[in-house]
């Protein structure tokens, strides 16, 4: 019967085997403890390859004979391994996720170099570091930061991969770490772990690691924001970093197919066309406007009618607004319109300066029951709801609330 985890006198602790070999894929292990957590299976080995989440680095996944590894977790010196079903025998064969385990490896030396590039060249501290699915991210102690600095921080990093250096890991006590230029202090007591990129950086350090800079193959700094009064960065390091130029390259092949253009010339293009699209959409307006004039003319011709409401859903809210104003400007007119752009419903109320209405008066009896966002002036109103029938039943409440009021019809 093996111990359980939650037994102090049972002495349980784990041999790391990652800390001495990361490369290590596959090992064989002996059973000491069993526990059901959160309804997972989970057991404690003698020894394990399996990295547990820590230090900005997520787990390992893998399997233990052929039981799926679905989470890792240190706790009091154990590696408790969280399995997908229970595990039979006493005597396992681990095997990691070797392409998940080599990508965190490649991840976090690169962040290490980043680091370091920062903190060498702007004095910028790393405050904390996480290792996403997709890009990682690391908060640097700087206020703001210049392009031009940042290429060079990037460059800077880059050159130390490209110059293929060895990465160690060591022991050493707390006399002997105070001797080395450690970038941040170690957080804990007692022995503690260096990663030492070859006189270039001195970081303690319980993660996985490439042995040498050139396996972290490439590190791009892909965005940079404000955070907590810091600047947080987000990059990719090897095959991620593959990816991304990958994927830039077909979006830009496609822009280039679009703009029948070399790849060169598609900022070029895209400025052009920009420029052109602004043009027509002023173009555009003012059709729009001339056009609401004479459909204003034409609707006071076919209609008596002091209050012009109607919801329309295949119109602009910038038409139906030029629309209402021309109505309003041509007679002394209540117009409450509503029309659809996207999932959205705007609704708009004017009137003519001649009524001496205030429209805004509408606004807290349509929000008893309709929620909206908006608010204009005295003469015009602009509001934008989420639902049809809610846009709807605006255009009613609002044309009952101002026949009530001004006695129009």
């Amino acid at each position: 019967m093996e111990p359980k985890m939650n037994q102090p006198e049972s002495k349980i602790e784990t041999e790391r085997l990652y800390f001495q070999d990361a490369y290590l894929q596959e090992f064989t292990a002996r059973v000491l403890a069993r526990e059901t957590r959160e309804g997972f299976p989970v057991v404690v080995l003698d020894r394990t390859a399996f990295y547990p989440e820590s230090g900005g680095q997520p787990h390992d996944l893998g399997w233990l004979n052929d039981v799926r590894v679905i989470r890792v977790e240190e706790e009091n010196g154990l590696i408790l391994h969280f399995l997908e079903k229970e595990l039979a025998g006493e005597e396992v064969r681990g095997r990691i996720d070797w392409p998940r385990r080599f990508d965190h490896m490649q991840q976090h030396t690169g962040q290490h170099i980043l680091s370091q590039a920062f903190y060498e060249l702007v004095k910028g501290e790393t405050l904390s570091f996480h290792l996403g699915q997709e890009e990682s991210t690391v908060e640097i102690g700087l206020q703001a930061i210049k392009d031009e600095t940042l290429t060079r921080v990037e460059e800077l990093a880059n050159r130390v991969v490209f110059s293929d250096l060895e990465v160690k890991t060591y022991f050493l006590s707390e006399e002997r770490v105070s001797s080395i230029p450690l970038r941040k202090p170690p957080k804990k007591a007692g022995l503690i772990r260096v990663v030492e990129v070859d006189g270039f950086d001195y970081s303690a350090c319980g993660g996985t690691h490439c042995r040498r800079t050139g396996e972290v193959g490439l590190i791009k700094i892909l965005k940079q924001e404000k955070i907590r009064g810091n600047v947080r960065f987000s990059f990719v390091c090897g095959f991620r970093a593959w990816q991304e130029f990958e994927n830039c390259r077909r979006s830009l092949q496609q822009a280039a197919r679009l703009f029948s253009a070399e790849e060169a010339e598609v900022a070029a293009c895209a400025e052009k066309s920009l420029a052109e699209l602004k043009n027509l959409k002023k173009r555009q307006k003012k059709l729009e406007e001339r056009l609401s004039f004479f459909e204003a003319r034409e609707m006071l011709a076919r209609s008596s009618s002091k209050i012009i409401s109607g919801f329309y859903p295949d119109r602009s809210p910038e038409e139906i607004k030029f629309l209402a104003l021309n109505l309003v400007h041509q007679a002394e007119l209540l117009v409450v319109m509503a029309a659809q752009r996207d999932q959205y419903f705007h609704l708009v109320l004017a009137a003519s300066d001649s009524l001496k209405l205030d429209v805004r008066e509408v606004i807290p009896v349509l929000q008893s029951e309709i929620e909206f966002k908006g608010g204009g002036s005295p003469t015009l109103v602009e509001l934008v709801c989420a639902e049809k029938e809610k846009a709807e039943r605006a255009v009613t409440l609002a044309v009952e609330f101002f026949k009530d009021r001004t006695g129009l019809s």
